[in-house]
């Protein structure tokens, strides 16, 4: 396990159990300064003009800091989380963490109602949370092939022929839906070309 010689907590490492990830990030400033090392390594960066600096200034609320910063460029709030799933959520980063932590150990996800069980918070918010982890993690396809590409599909599922006359499916012959998942595969073609 990496240490970061900056922070006290281990911010580097990737939690294996709910147990090492509780232990770790224990308070909402150890949380906070957790994603400040995941996102801006020591130099907090301005979402509103892109300044880097270590010297932005320190907002305290009630006399204490909570994680804000005002940019020396251009004057305006900002903390870690504007630009993330955290942002305008009055959820504490703790419960987010733990959200994230167990939609991504388990199979297949987690529901909302289970969740809101697990984490104490309400069903609805427990929904919305889902819902932004969902939205930053689903597949985003970005990027282009160039020159060859070979293309190809296939159709997996089981035969309905070898199925018992009670769950046979009617009309699956061929590239039927209905009990196939569809597979497609691209790969791109390279060509090395030699001088002589």
């Amino acid at each position: 396990m990496a240490k970061h010689p900056d922070i006290e907590t281990d911010t580097a490492e990737i939690f294996k159990s709910v147990y090492q990830m509780t232990k770790v990030l224990n308070t909402e400033d150890r949380c906070r300064q957790h994603l400040e090392k995941l996102r801006w390594d020591g130099e907090p960066i301005c979402p509103h003009c892109g300044s880097q600096r270590k010297d932005h200034y320190n907002i305290k609320t009630r006399g204490e800091y909570r994680g804000r910063y005002k940019c020396k460029d251009c004057r305006l709030p900002f903390s870690v989380t504007i630009g993330t799933i955290f942002e305008k959520s009055t959820v504490p980063l703790q419960k987010w963490f733990m959200a994230i932590f167990l939609f991504t150990s388990g199979k297949k996800g987690i529901s909302s109602l289970q969740l809101h069980r697990q984490i104490g918070v309400t069903q609805k918010t427990a929904w919305f949370m889902l819902s932004r982890i969902r939205n930053a993690v689903k597949n985003r396809v970005d990027f282009q092939f160039e020159g060859i590409t070979q293309v190809d599909e296939t159709y997996i599922g089981g035969k309905n022929r070898s199925r018992n006359k009670g769950k046979k499916v009617a009309n699956t012959q061929g590239r039927s839906l209905k009990t196939k998942i569809p597979v497609y595969v691209f790969k791109q073609i390279w060509t090395l070309v030699f001088k002589n």
